[in-house]
């Protein structure tokens, strides 16, 4: 499976003590080379606007920051810091003296207005790093108001790179202050996962951590290309129905049966095989036929098992949920090794049940709540929670939001970073369900089937003008596998 290492600040803080106390790396070498990296990547820029205008905290972040004003100044593009006193780190004050020797002019913080900003000087914000927790300070906020204010008056011109992270951002939090492009040092950092700008450019800066070699339970899921989708969702020419996906559905009742006829179909536009559904609404029985004859629909009542008979015994897939209320809800005891999917109404009715390693959990934040009993306003409060929740329970889940995350059993978190906007509509929930059962019938495990499920998701969505509804998304899954 296709993931790229994601580190927490704490990781990144282990790495760098790694890096200097056994590896015999200077700190003041790690903080050079990160402005040395971020200054030939970004030399060009500085170059073409004539100047540079840094902004720099007390901290470590102030001192990268210092560093780049000295390499800026060194190569006679002219730099203004404006700082912040404090108790500076032996890194930082020798920087600060560096930059100061090469040429660049220094200020107090509490001097930088938006008006000393002069249109030929990328502004660059090196206030705080990704460790900083609310409030801010007096000053930075002082500081950060000037920003916005700047960026209000002259947003086309005043071009603002911030080192490491937006300055004052925490997760679940507006942003402080408008930034244009983001330099991130060392490591990839799970809190500017949940930074919310996809046209904000992004570049990475290595200095030399062994994070290859670090073992941390944080990944974010490569996003699949549609060349990749095609080639796992070709049919071979000796294939048939059954060996192209098998999956028993189960939901759909008193007036959800869009829902449930949403997911199956789904299903089979990515090119599953053969489905039954299951039904305890006469009504959504008939909704089903009217809508495609040639799809299989059978009655259930809650007391019947849904995972024996010819059919289930056969099936390579469960997906109970979509469009269920809990009274039509089953809760007999889950298969020990066919996947299943607990979608919607499913979730809370199977919460307290014996789970185990074949079992995805796909609540959103709501249902999330309603499962381990307190309110989850961000999903980074909901994973702390479901990291935990699914080691003790062996099971997988899928915590869907804007930033949605994969849980394992292991210990493992998976997260998708890929927002749109136009998957915000009702409906989604069930057409996810449908590629999962897909993905997961066709003999991927779970991780795997959730990455290729959200990138087909992805790539359907993106077929789509405007704000289109569930329906529209899941009809240019053709598009996306056949003729994008």
């Amino acid at each position: 499976m296709k993931f790229e290492s994601l580190f927490t600040e704490e990781e990144s803080q282990e790495l760098d003590r790694l890096s200097v106390s056994e590896r015999g790396t200077a700190s003041r070498l790690l903080m050079g080379l990160a402005a040395i990296s971020i200054f030939q990547t970004w030399k060009n820029k500085f170059e073409k606007a004539g100047g540079a205008l840094l902004l720099c905290g007390s901290g470590n972040n102030g001192g990268d920051g210092f560093a780049l004003a000295h390499f800026l100044s060194a190569e006679g593009i002219p730099c203004r810091v404006y700082y912040k006193n404090g108790n500076l780190s032996e890194e930082t004050a020798f920087y600060k003296e560096l930059c100061s020797g090469s040429g660049a002019k220094l200020f107090p913080l509490e001097e930088f207005r938006a008006e000393v900003w002069n249109r030929n000087e990328v502004v660059v914000d090196a206030l705080l790093g990704t460790g900083f927790h609310p409030p801010l300070s007096e000053e930075i906020a002082g500081v950060v108001e000037e920003l916005r204010k700047l960026k209000a008056d002259a947003s086309s011109e005043c071009f603002i790179l911030s080192m490491d992270t937006v300055s004052g951002f925490y997760p679940g939090s507006p942003e402080p202050f408008p930034s244009d492009a983001i330099a991130e040092i060392g490591v990839p950092k799970l809190t500017n996962l949940f930074l919310n700008d996809p046209g904000r450019e992004r570049t990475f800066h290595p200095i030399g951590f062994l994070r290859k070699e670090f073992s941390t339970k944080q990944k974010v899921l490569v996003r699949a290309s549609k060349k990749e989708l095609r080639k796992r969702t070709e049919r071979k020419k000796d294939s048939h129905k059954y060996s192209n996906g098998s999956a028993v559905f189960l939901g759909g009742s008193e007036g959800m049966a869009g829902a449930i006829l949403s997911s199956v179909l789904t299903f089979h536009e990515a090119g599953g095989g053969i489905s039954l559904i299951r039904t305890p609404s006469p009504v959504t029985l008939q909704k089903v036929l009217k809508k495609d004859s040639s799809l299989m629909v059978k009655s259930f009542s809650a007391e019947e098992n849904p995972f024996l008979g010819s059919f289930a015994g056969k099936a390579k897939v469960f997906a109970l949920g979509p469009g269920l209320s809990l009274e039509d809800c089953p809760t007999h005891p889950l298969p020990e090794k066919t996947p299943v999917i607990l979608d919607a109404g499913a979730i809370l009715s199977y919460s307290g049940a014996k789970l185990g390693p074949n079992v995805l959990f796909t609540p959103h934040l709501g249902e999330w709540s309603k499962v381990i009993g307190r309110a989850c306003s961000h999903v980074l409060e909901g994973w702390k929670e479901a990291t935990q929740w699914t080691r003790e329970r062996n099971c997988y889940v899928l915590l869907k939001s804007d930033v949605s995350v994969l849980c394992t059993p292991e210990g493992d978190s998976y997260f998708w970073p890929h927002r749109d906007g136009r998957l915000a509509v009702m409906g989604t929930g069930d057409l996810l369900v449908g590629m999962l059962a897909f993905f997961l019938s066709r003999g991927h495990d779970i991780p795997e089937a959730v990455r290729l499920s959200l990138s087909l998701f992805a790539s359907a969505a993106e077929f789509s003008e405007g704000h289109p509804t569930a329906g529209r998304i899941r009809k240019n899954i053709r598009k996306v596998l056949f003729h994008g």
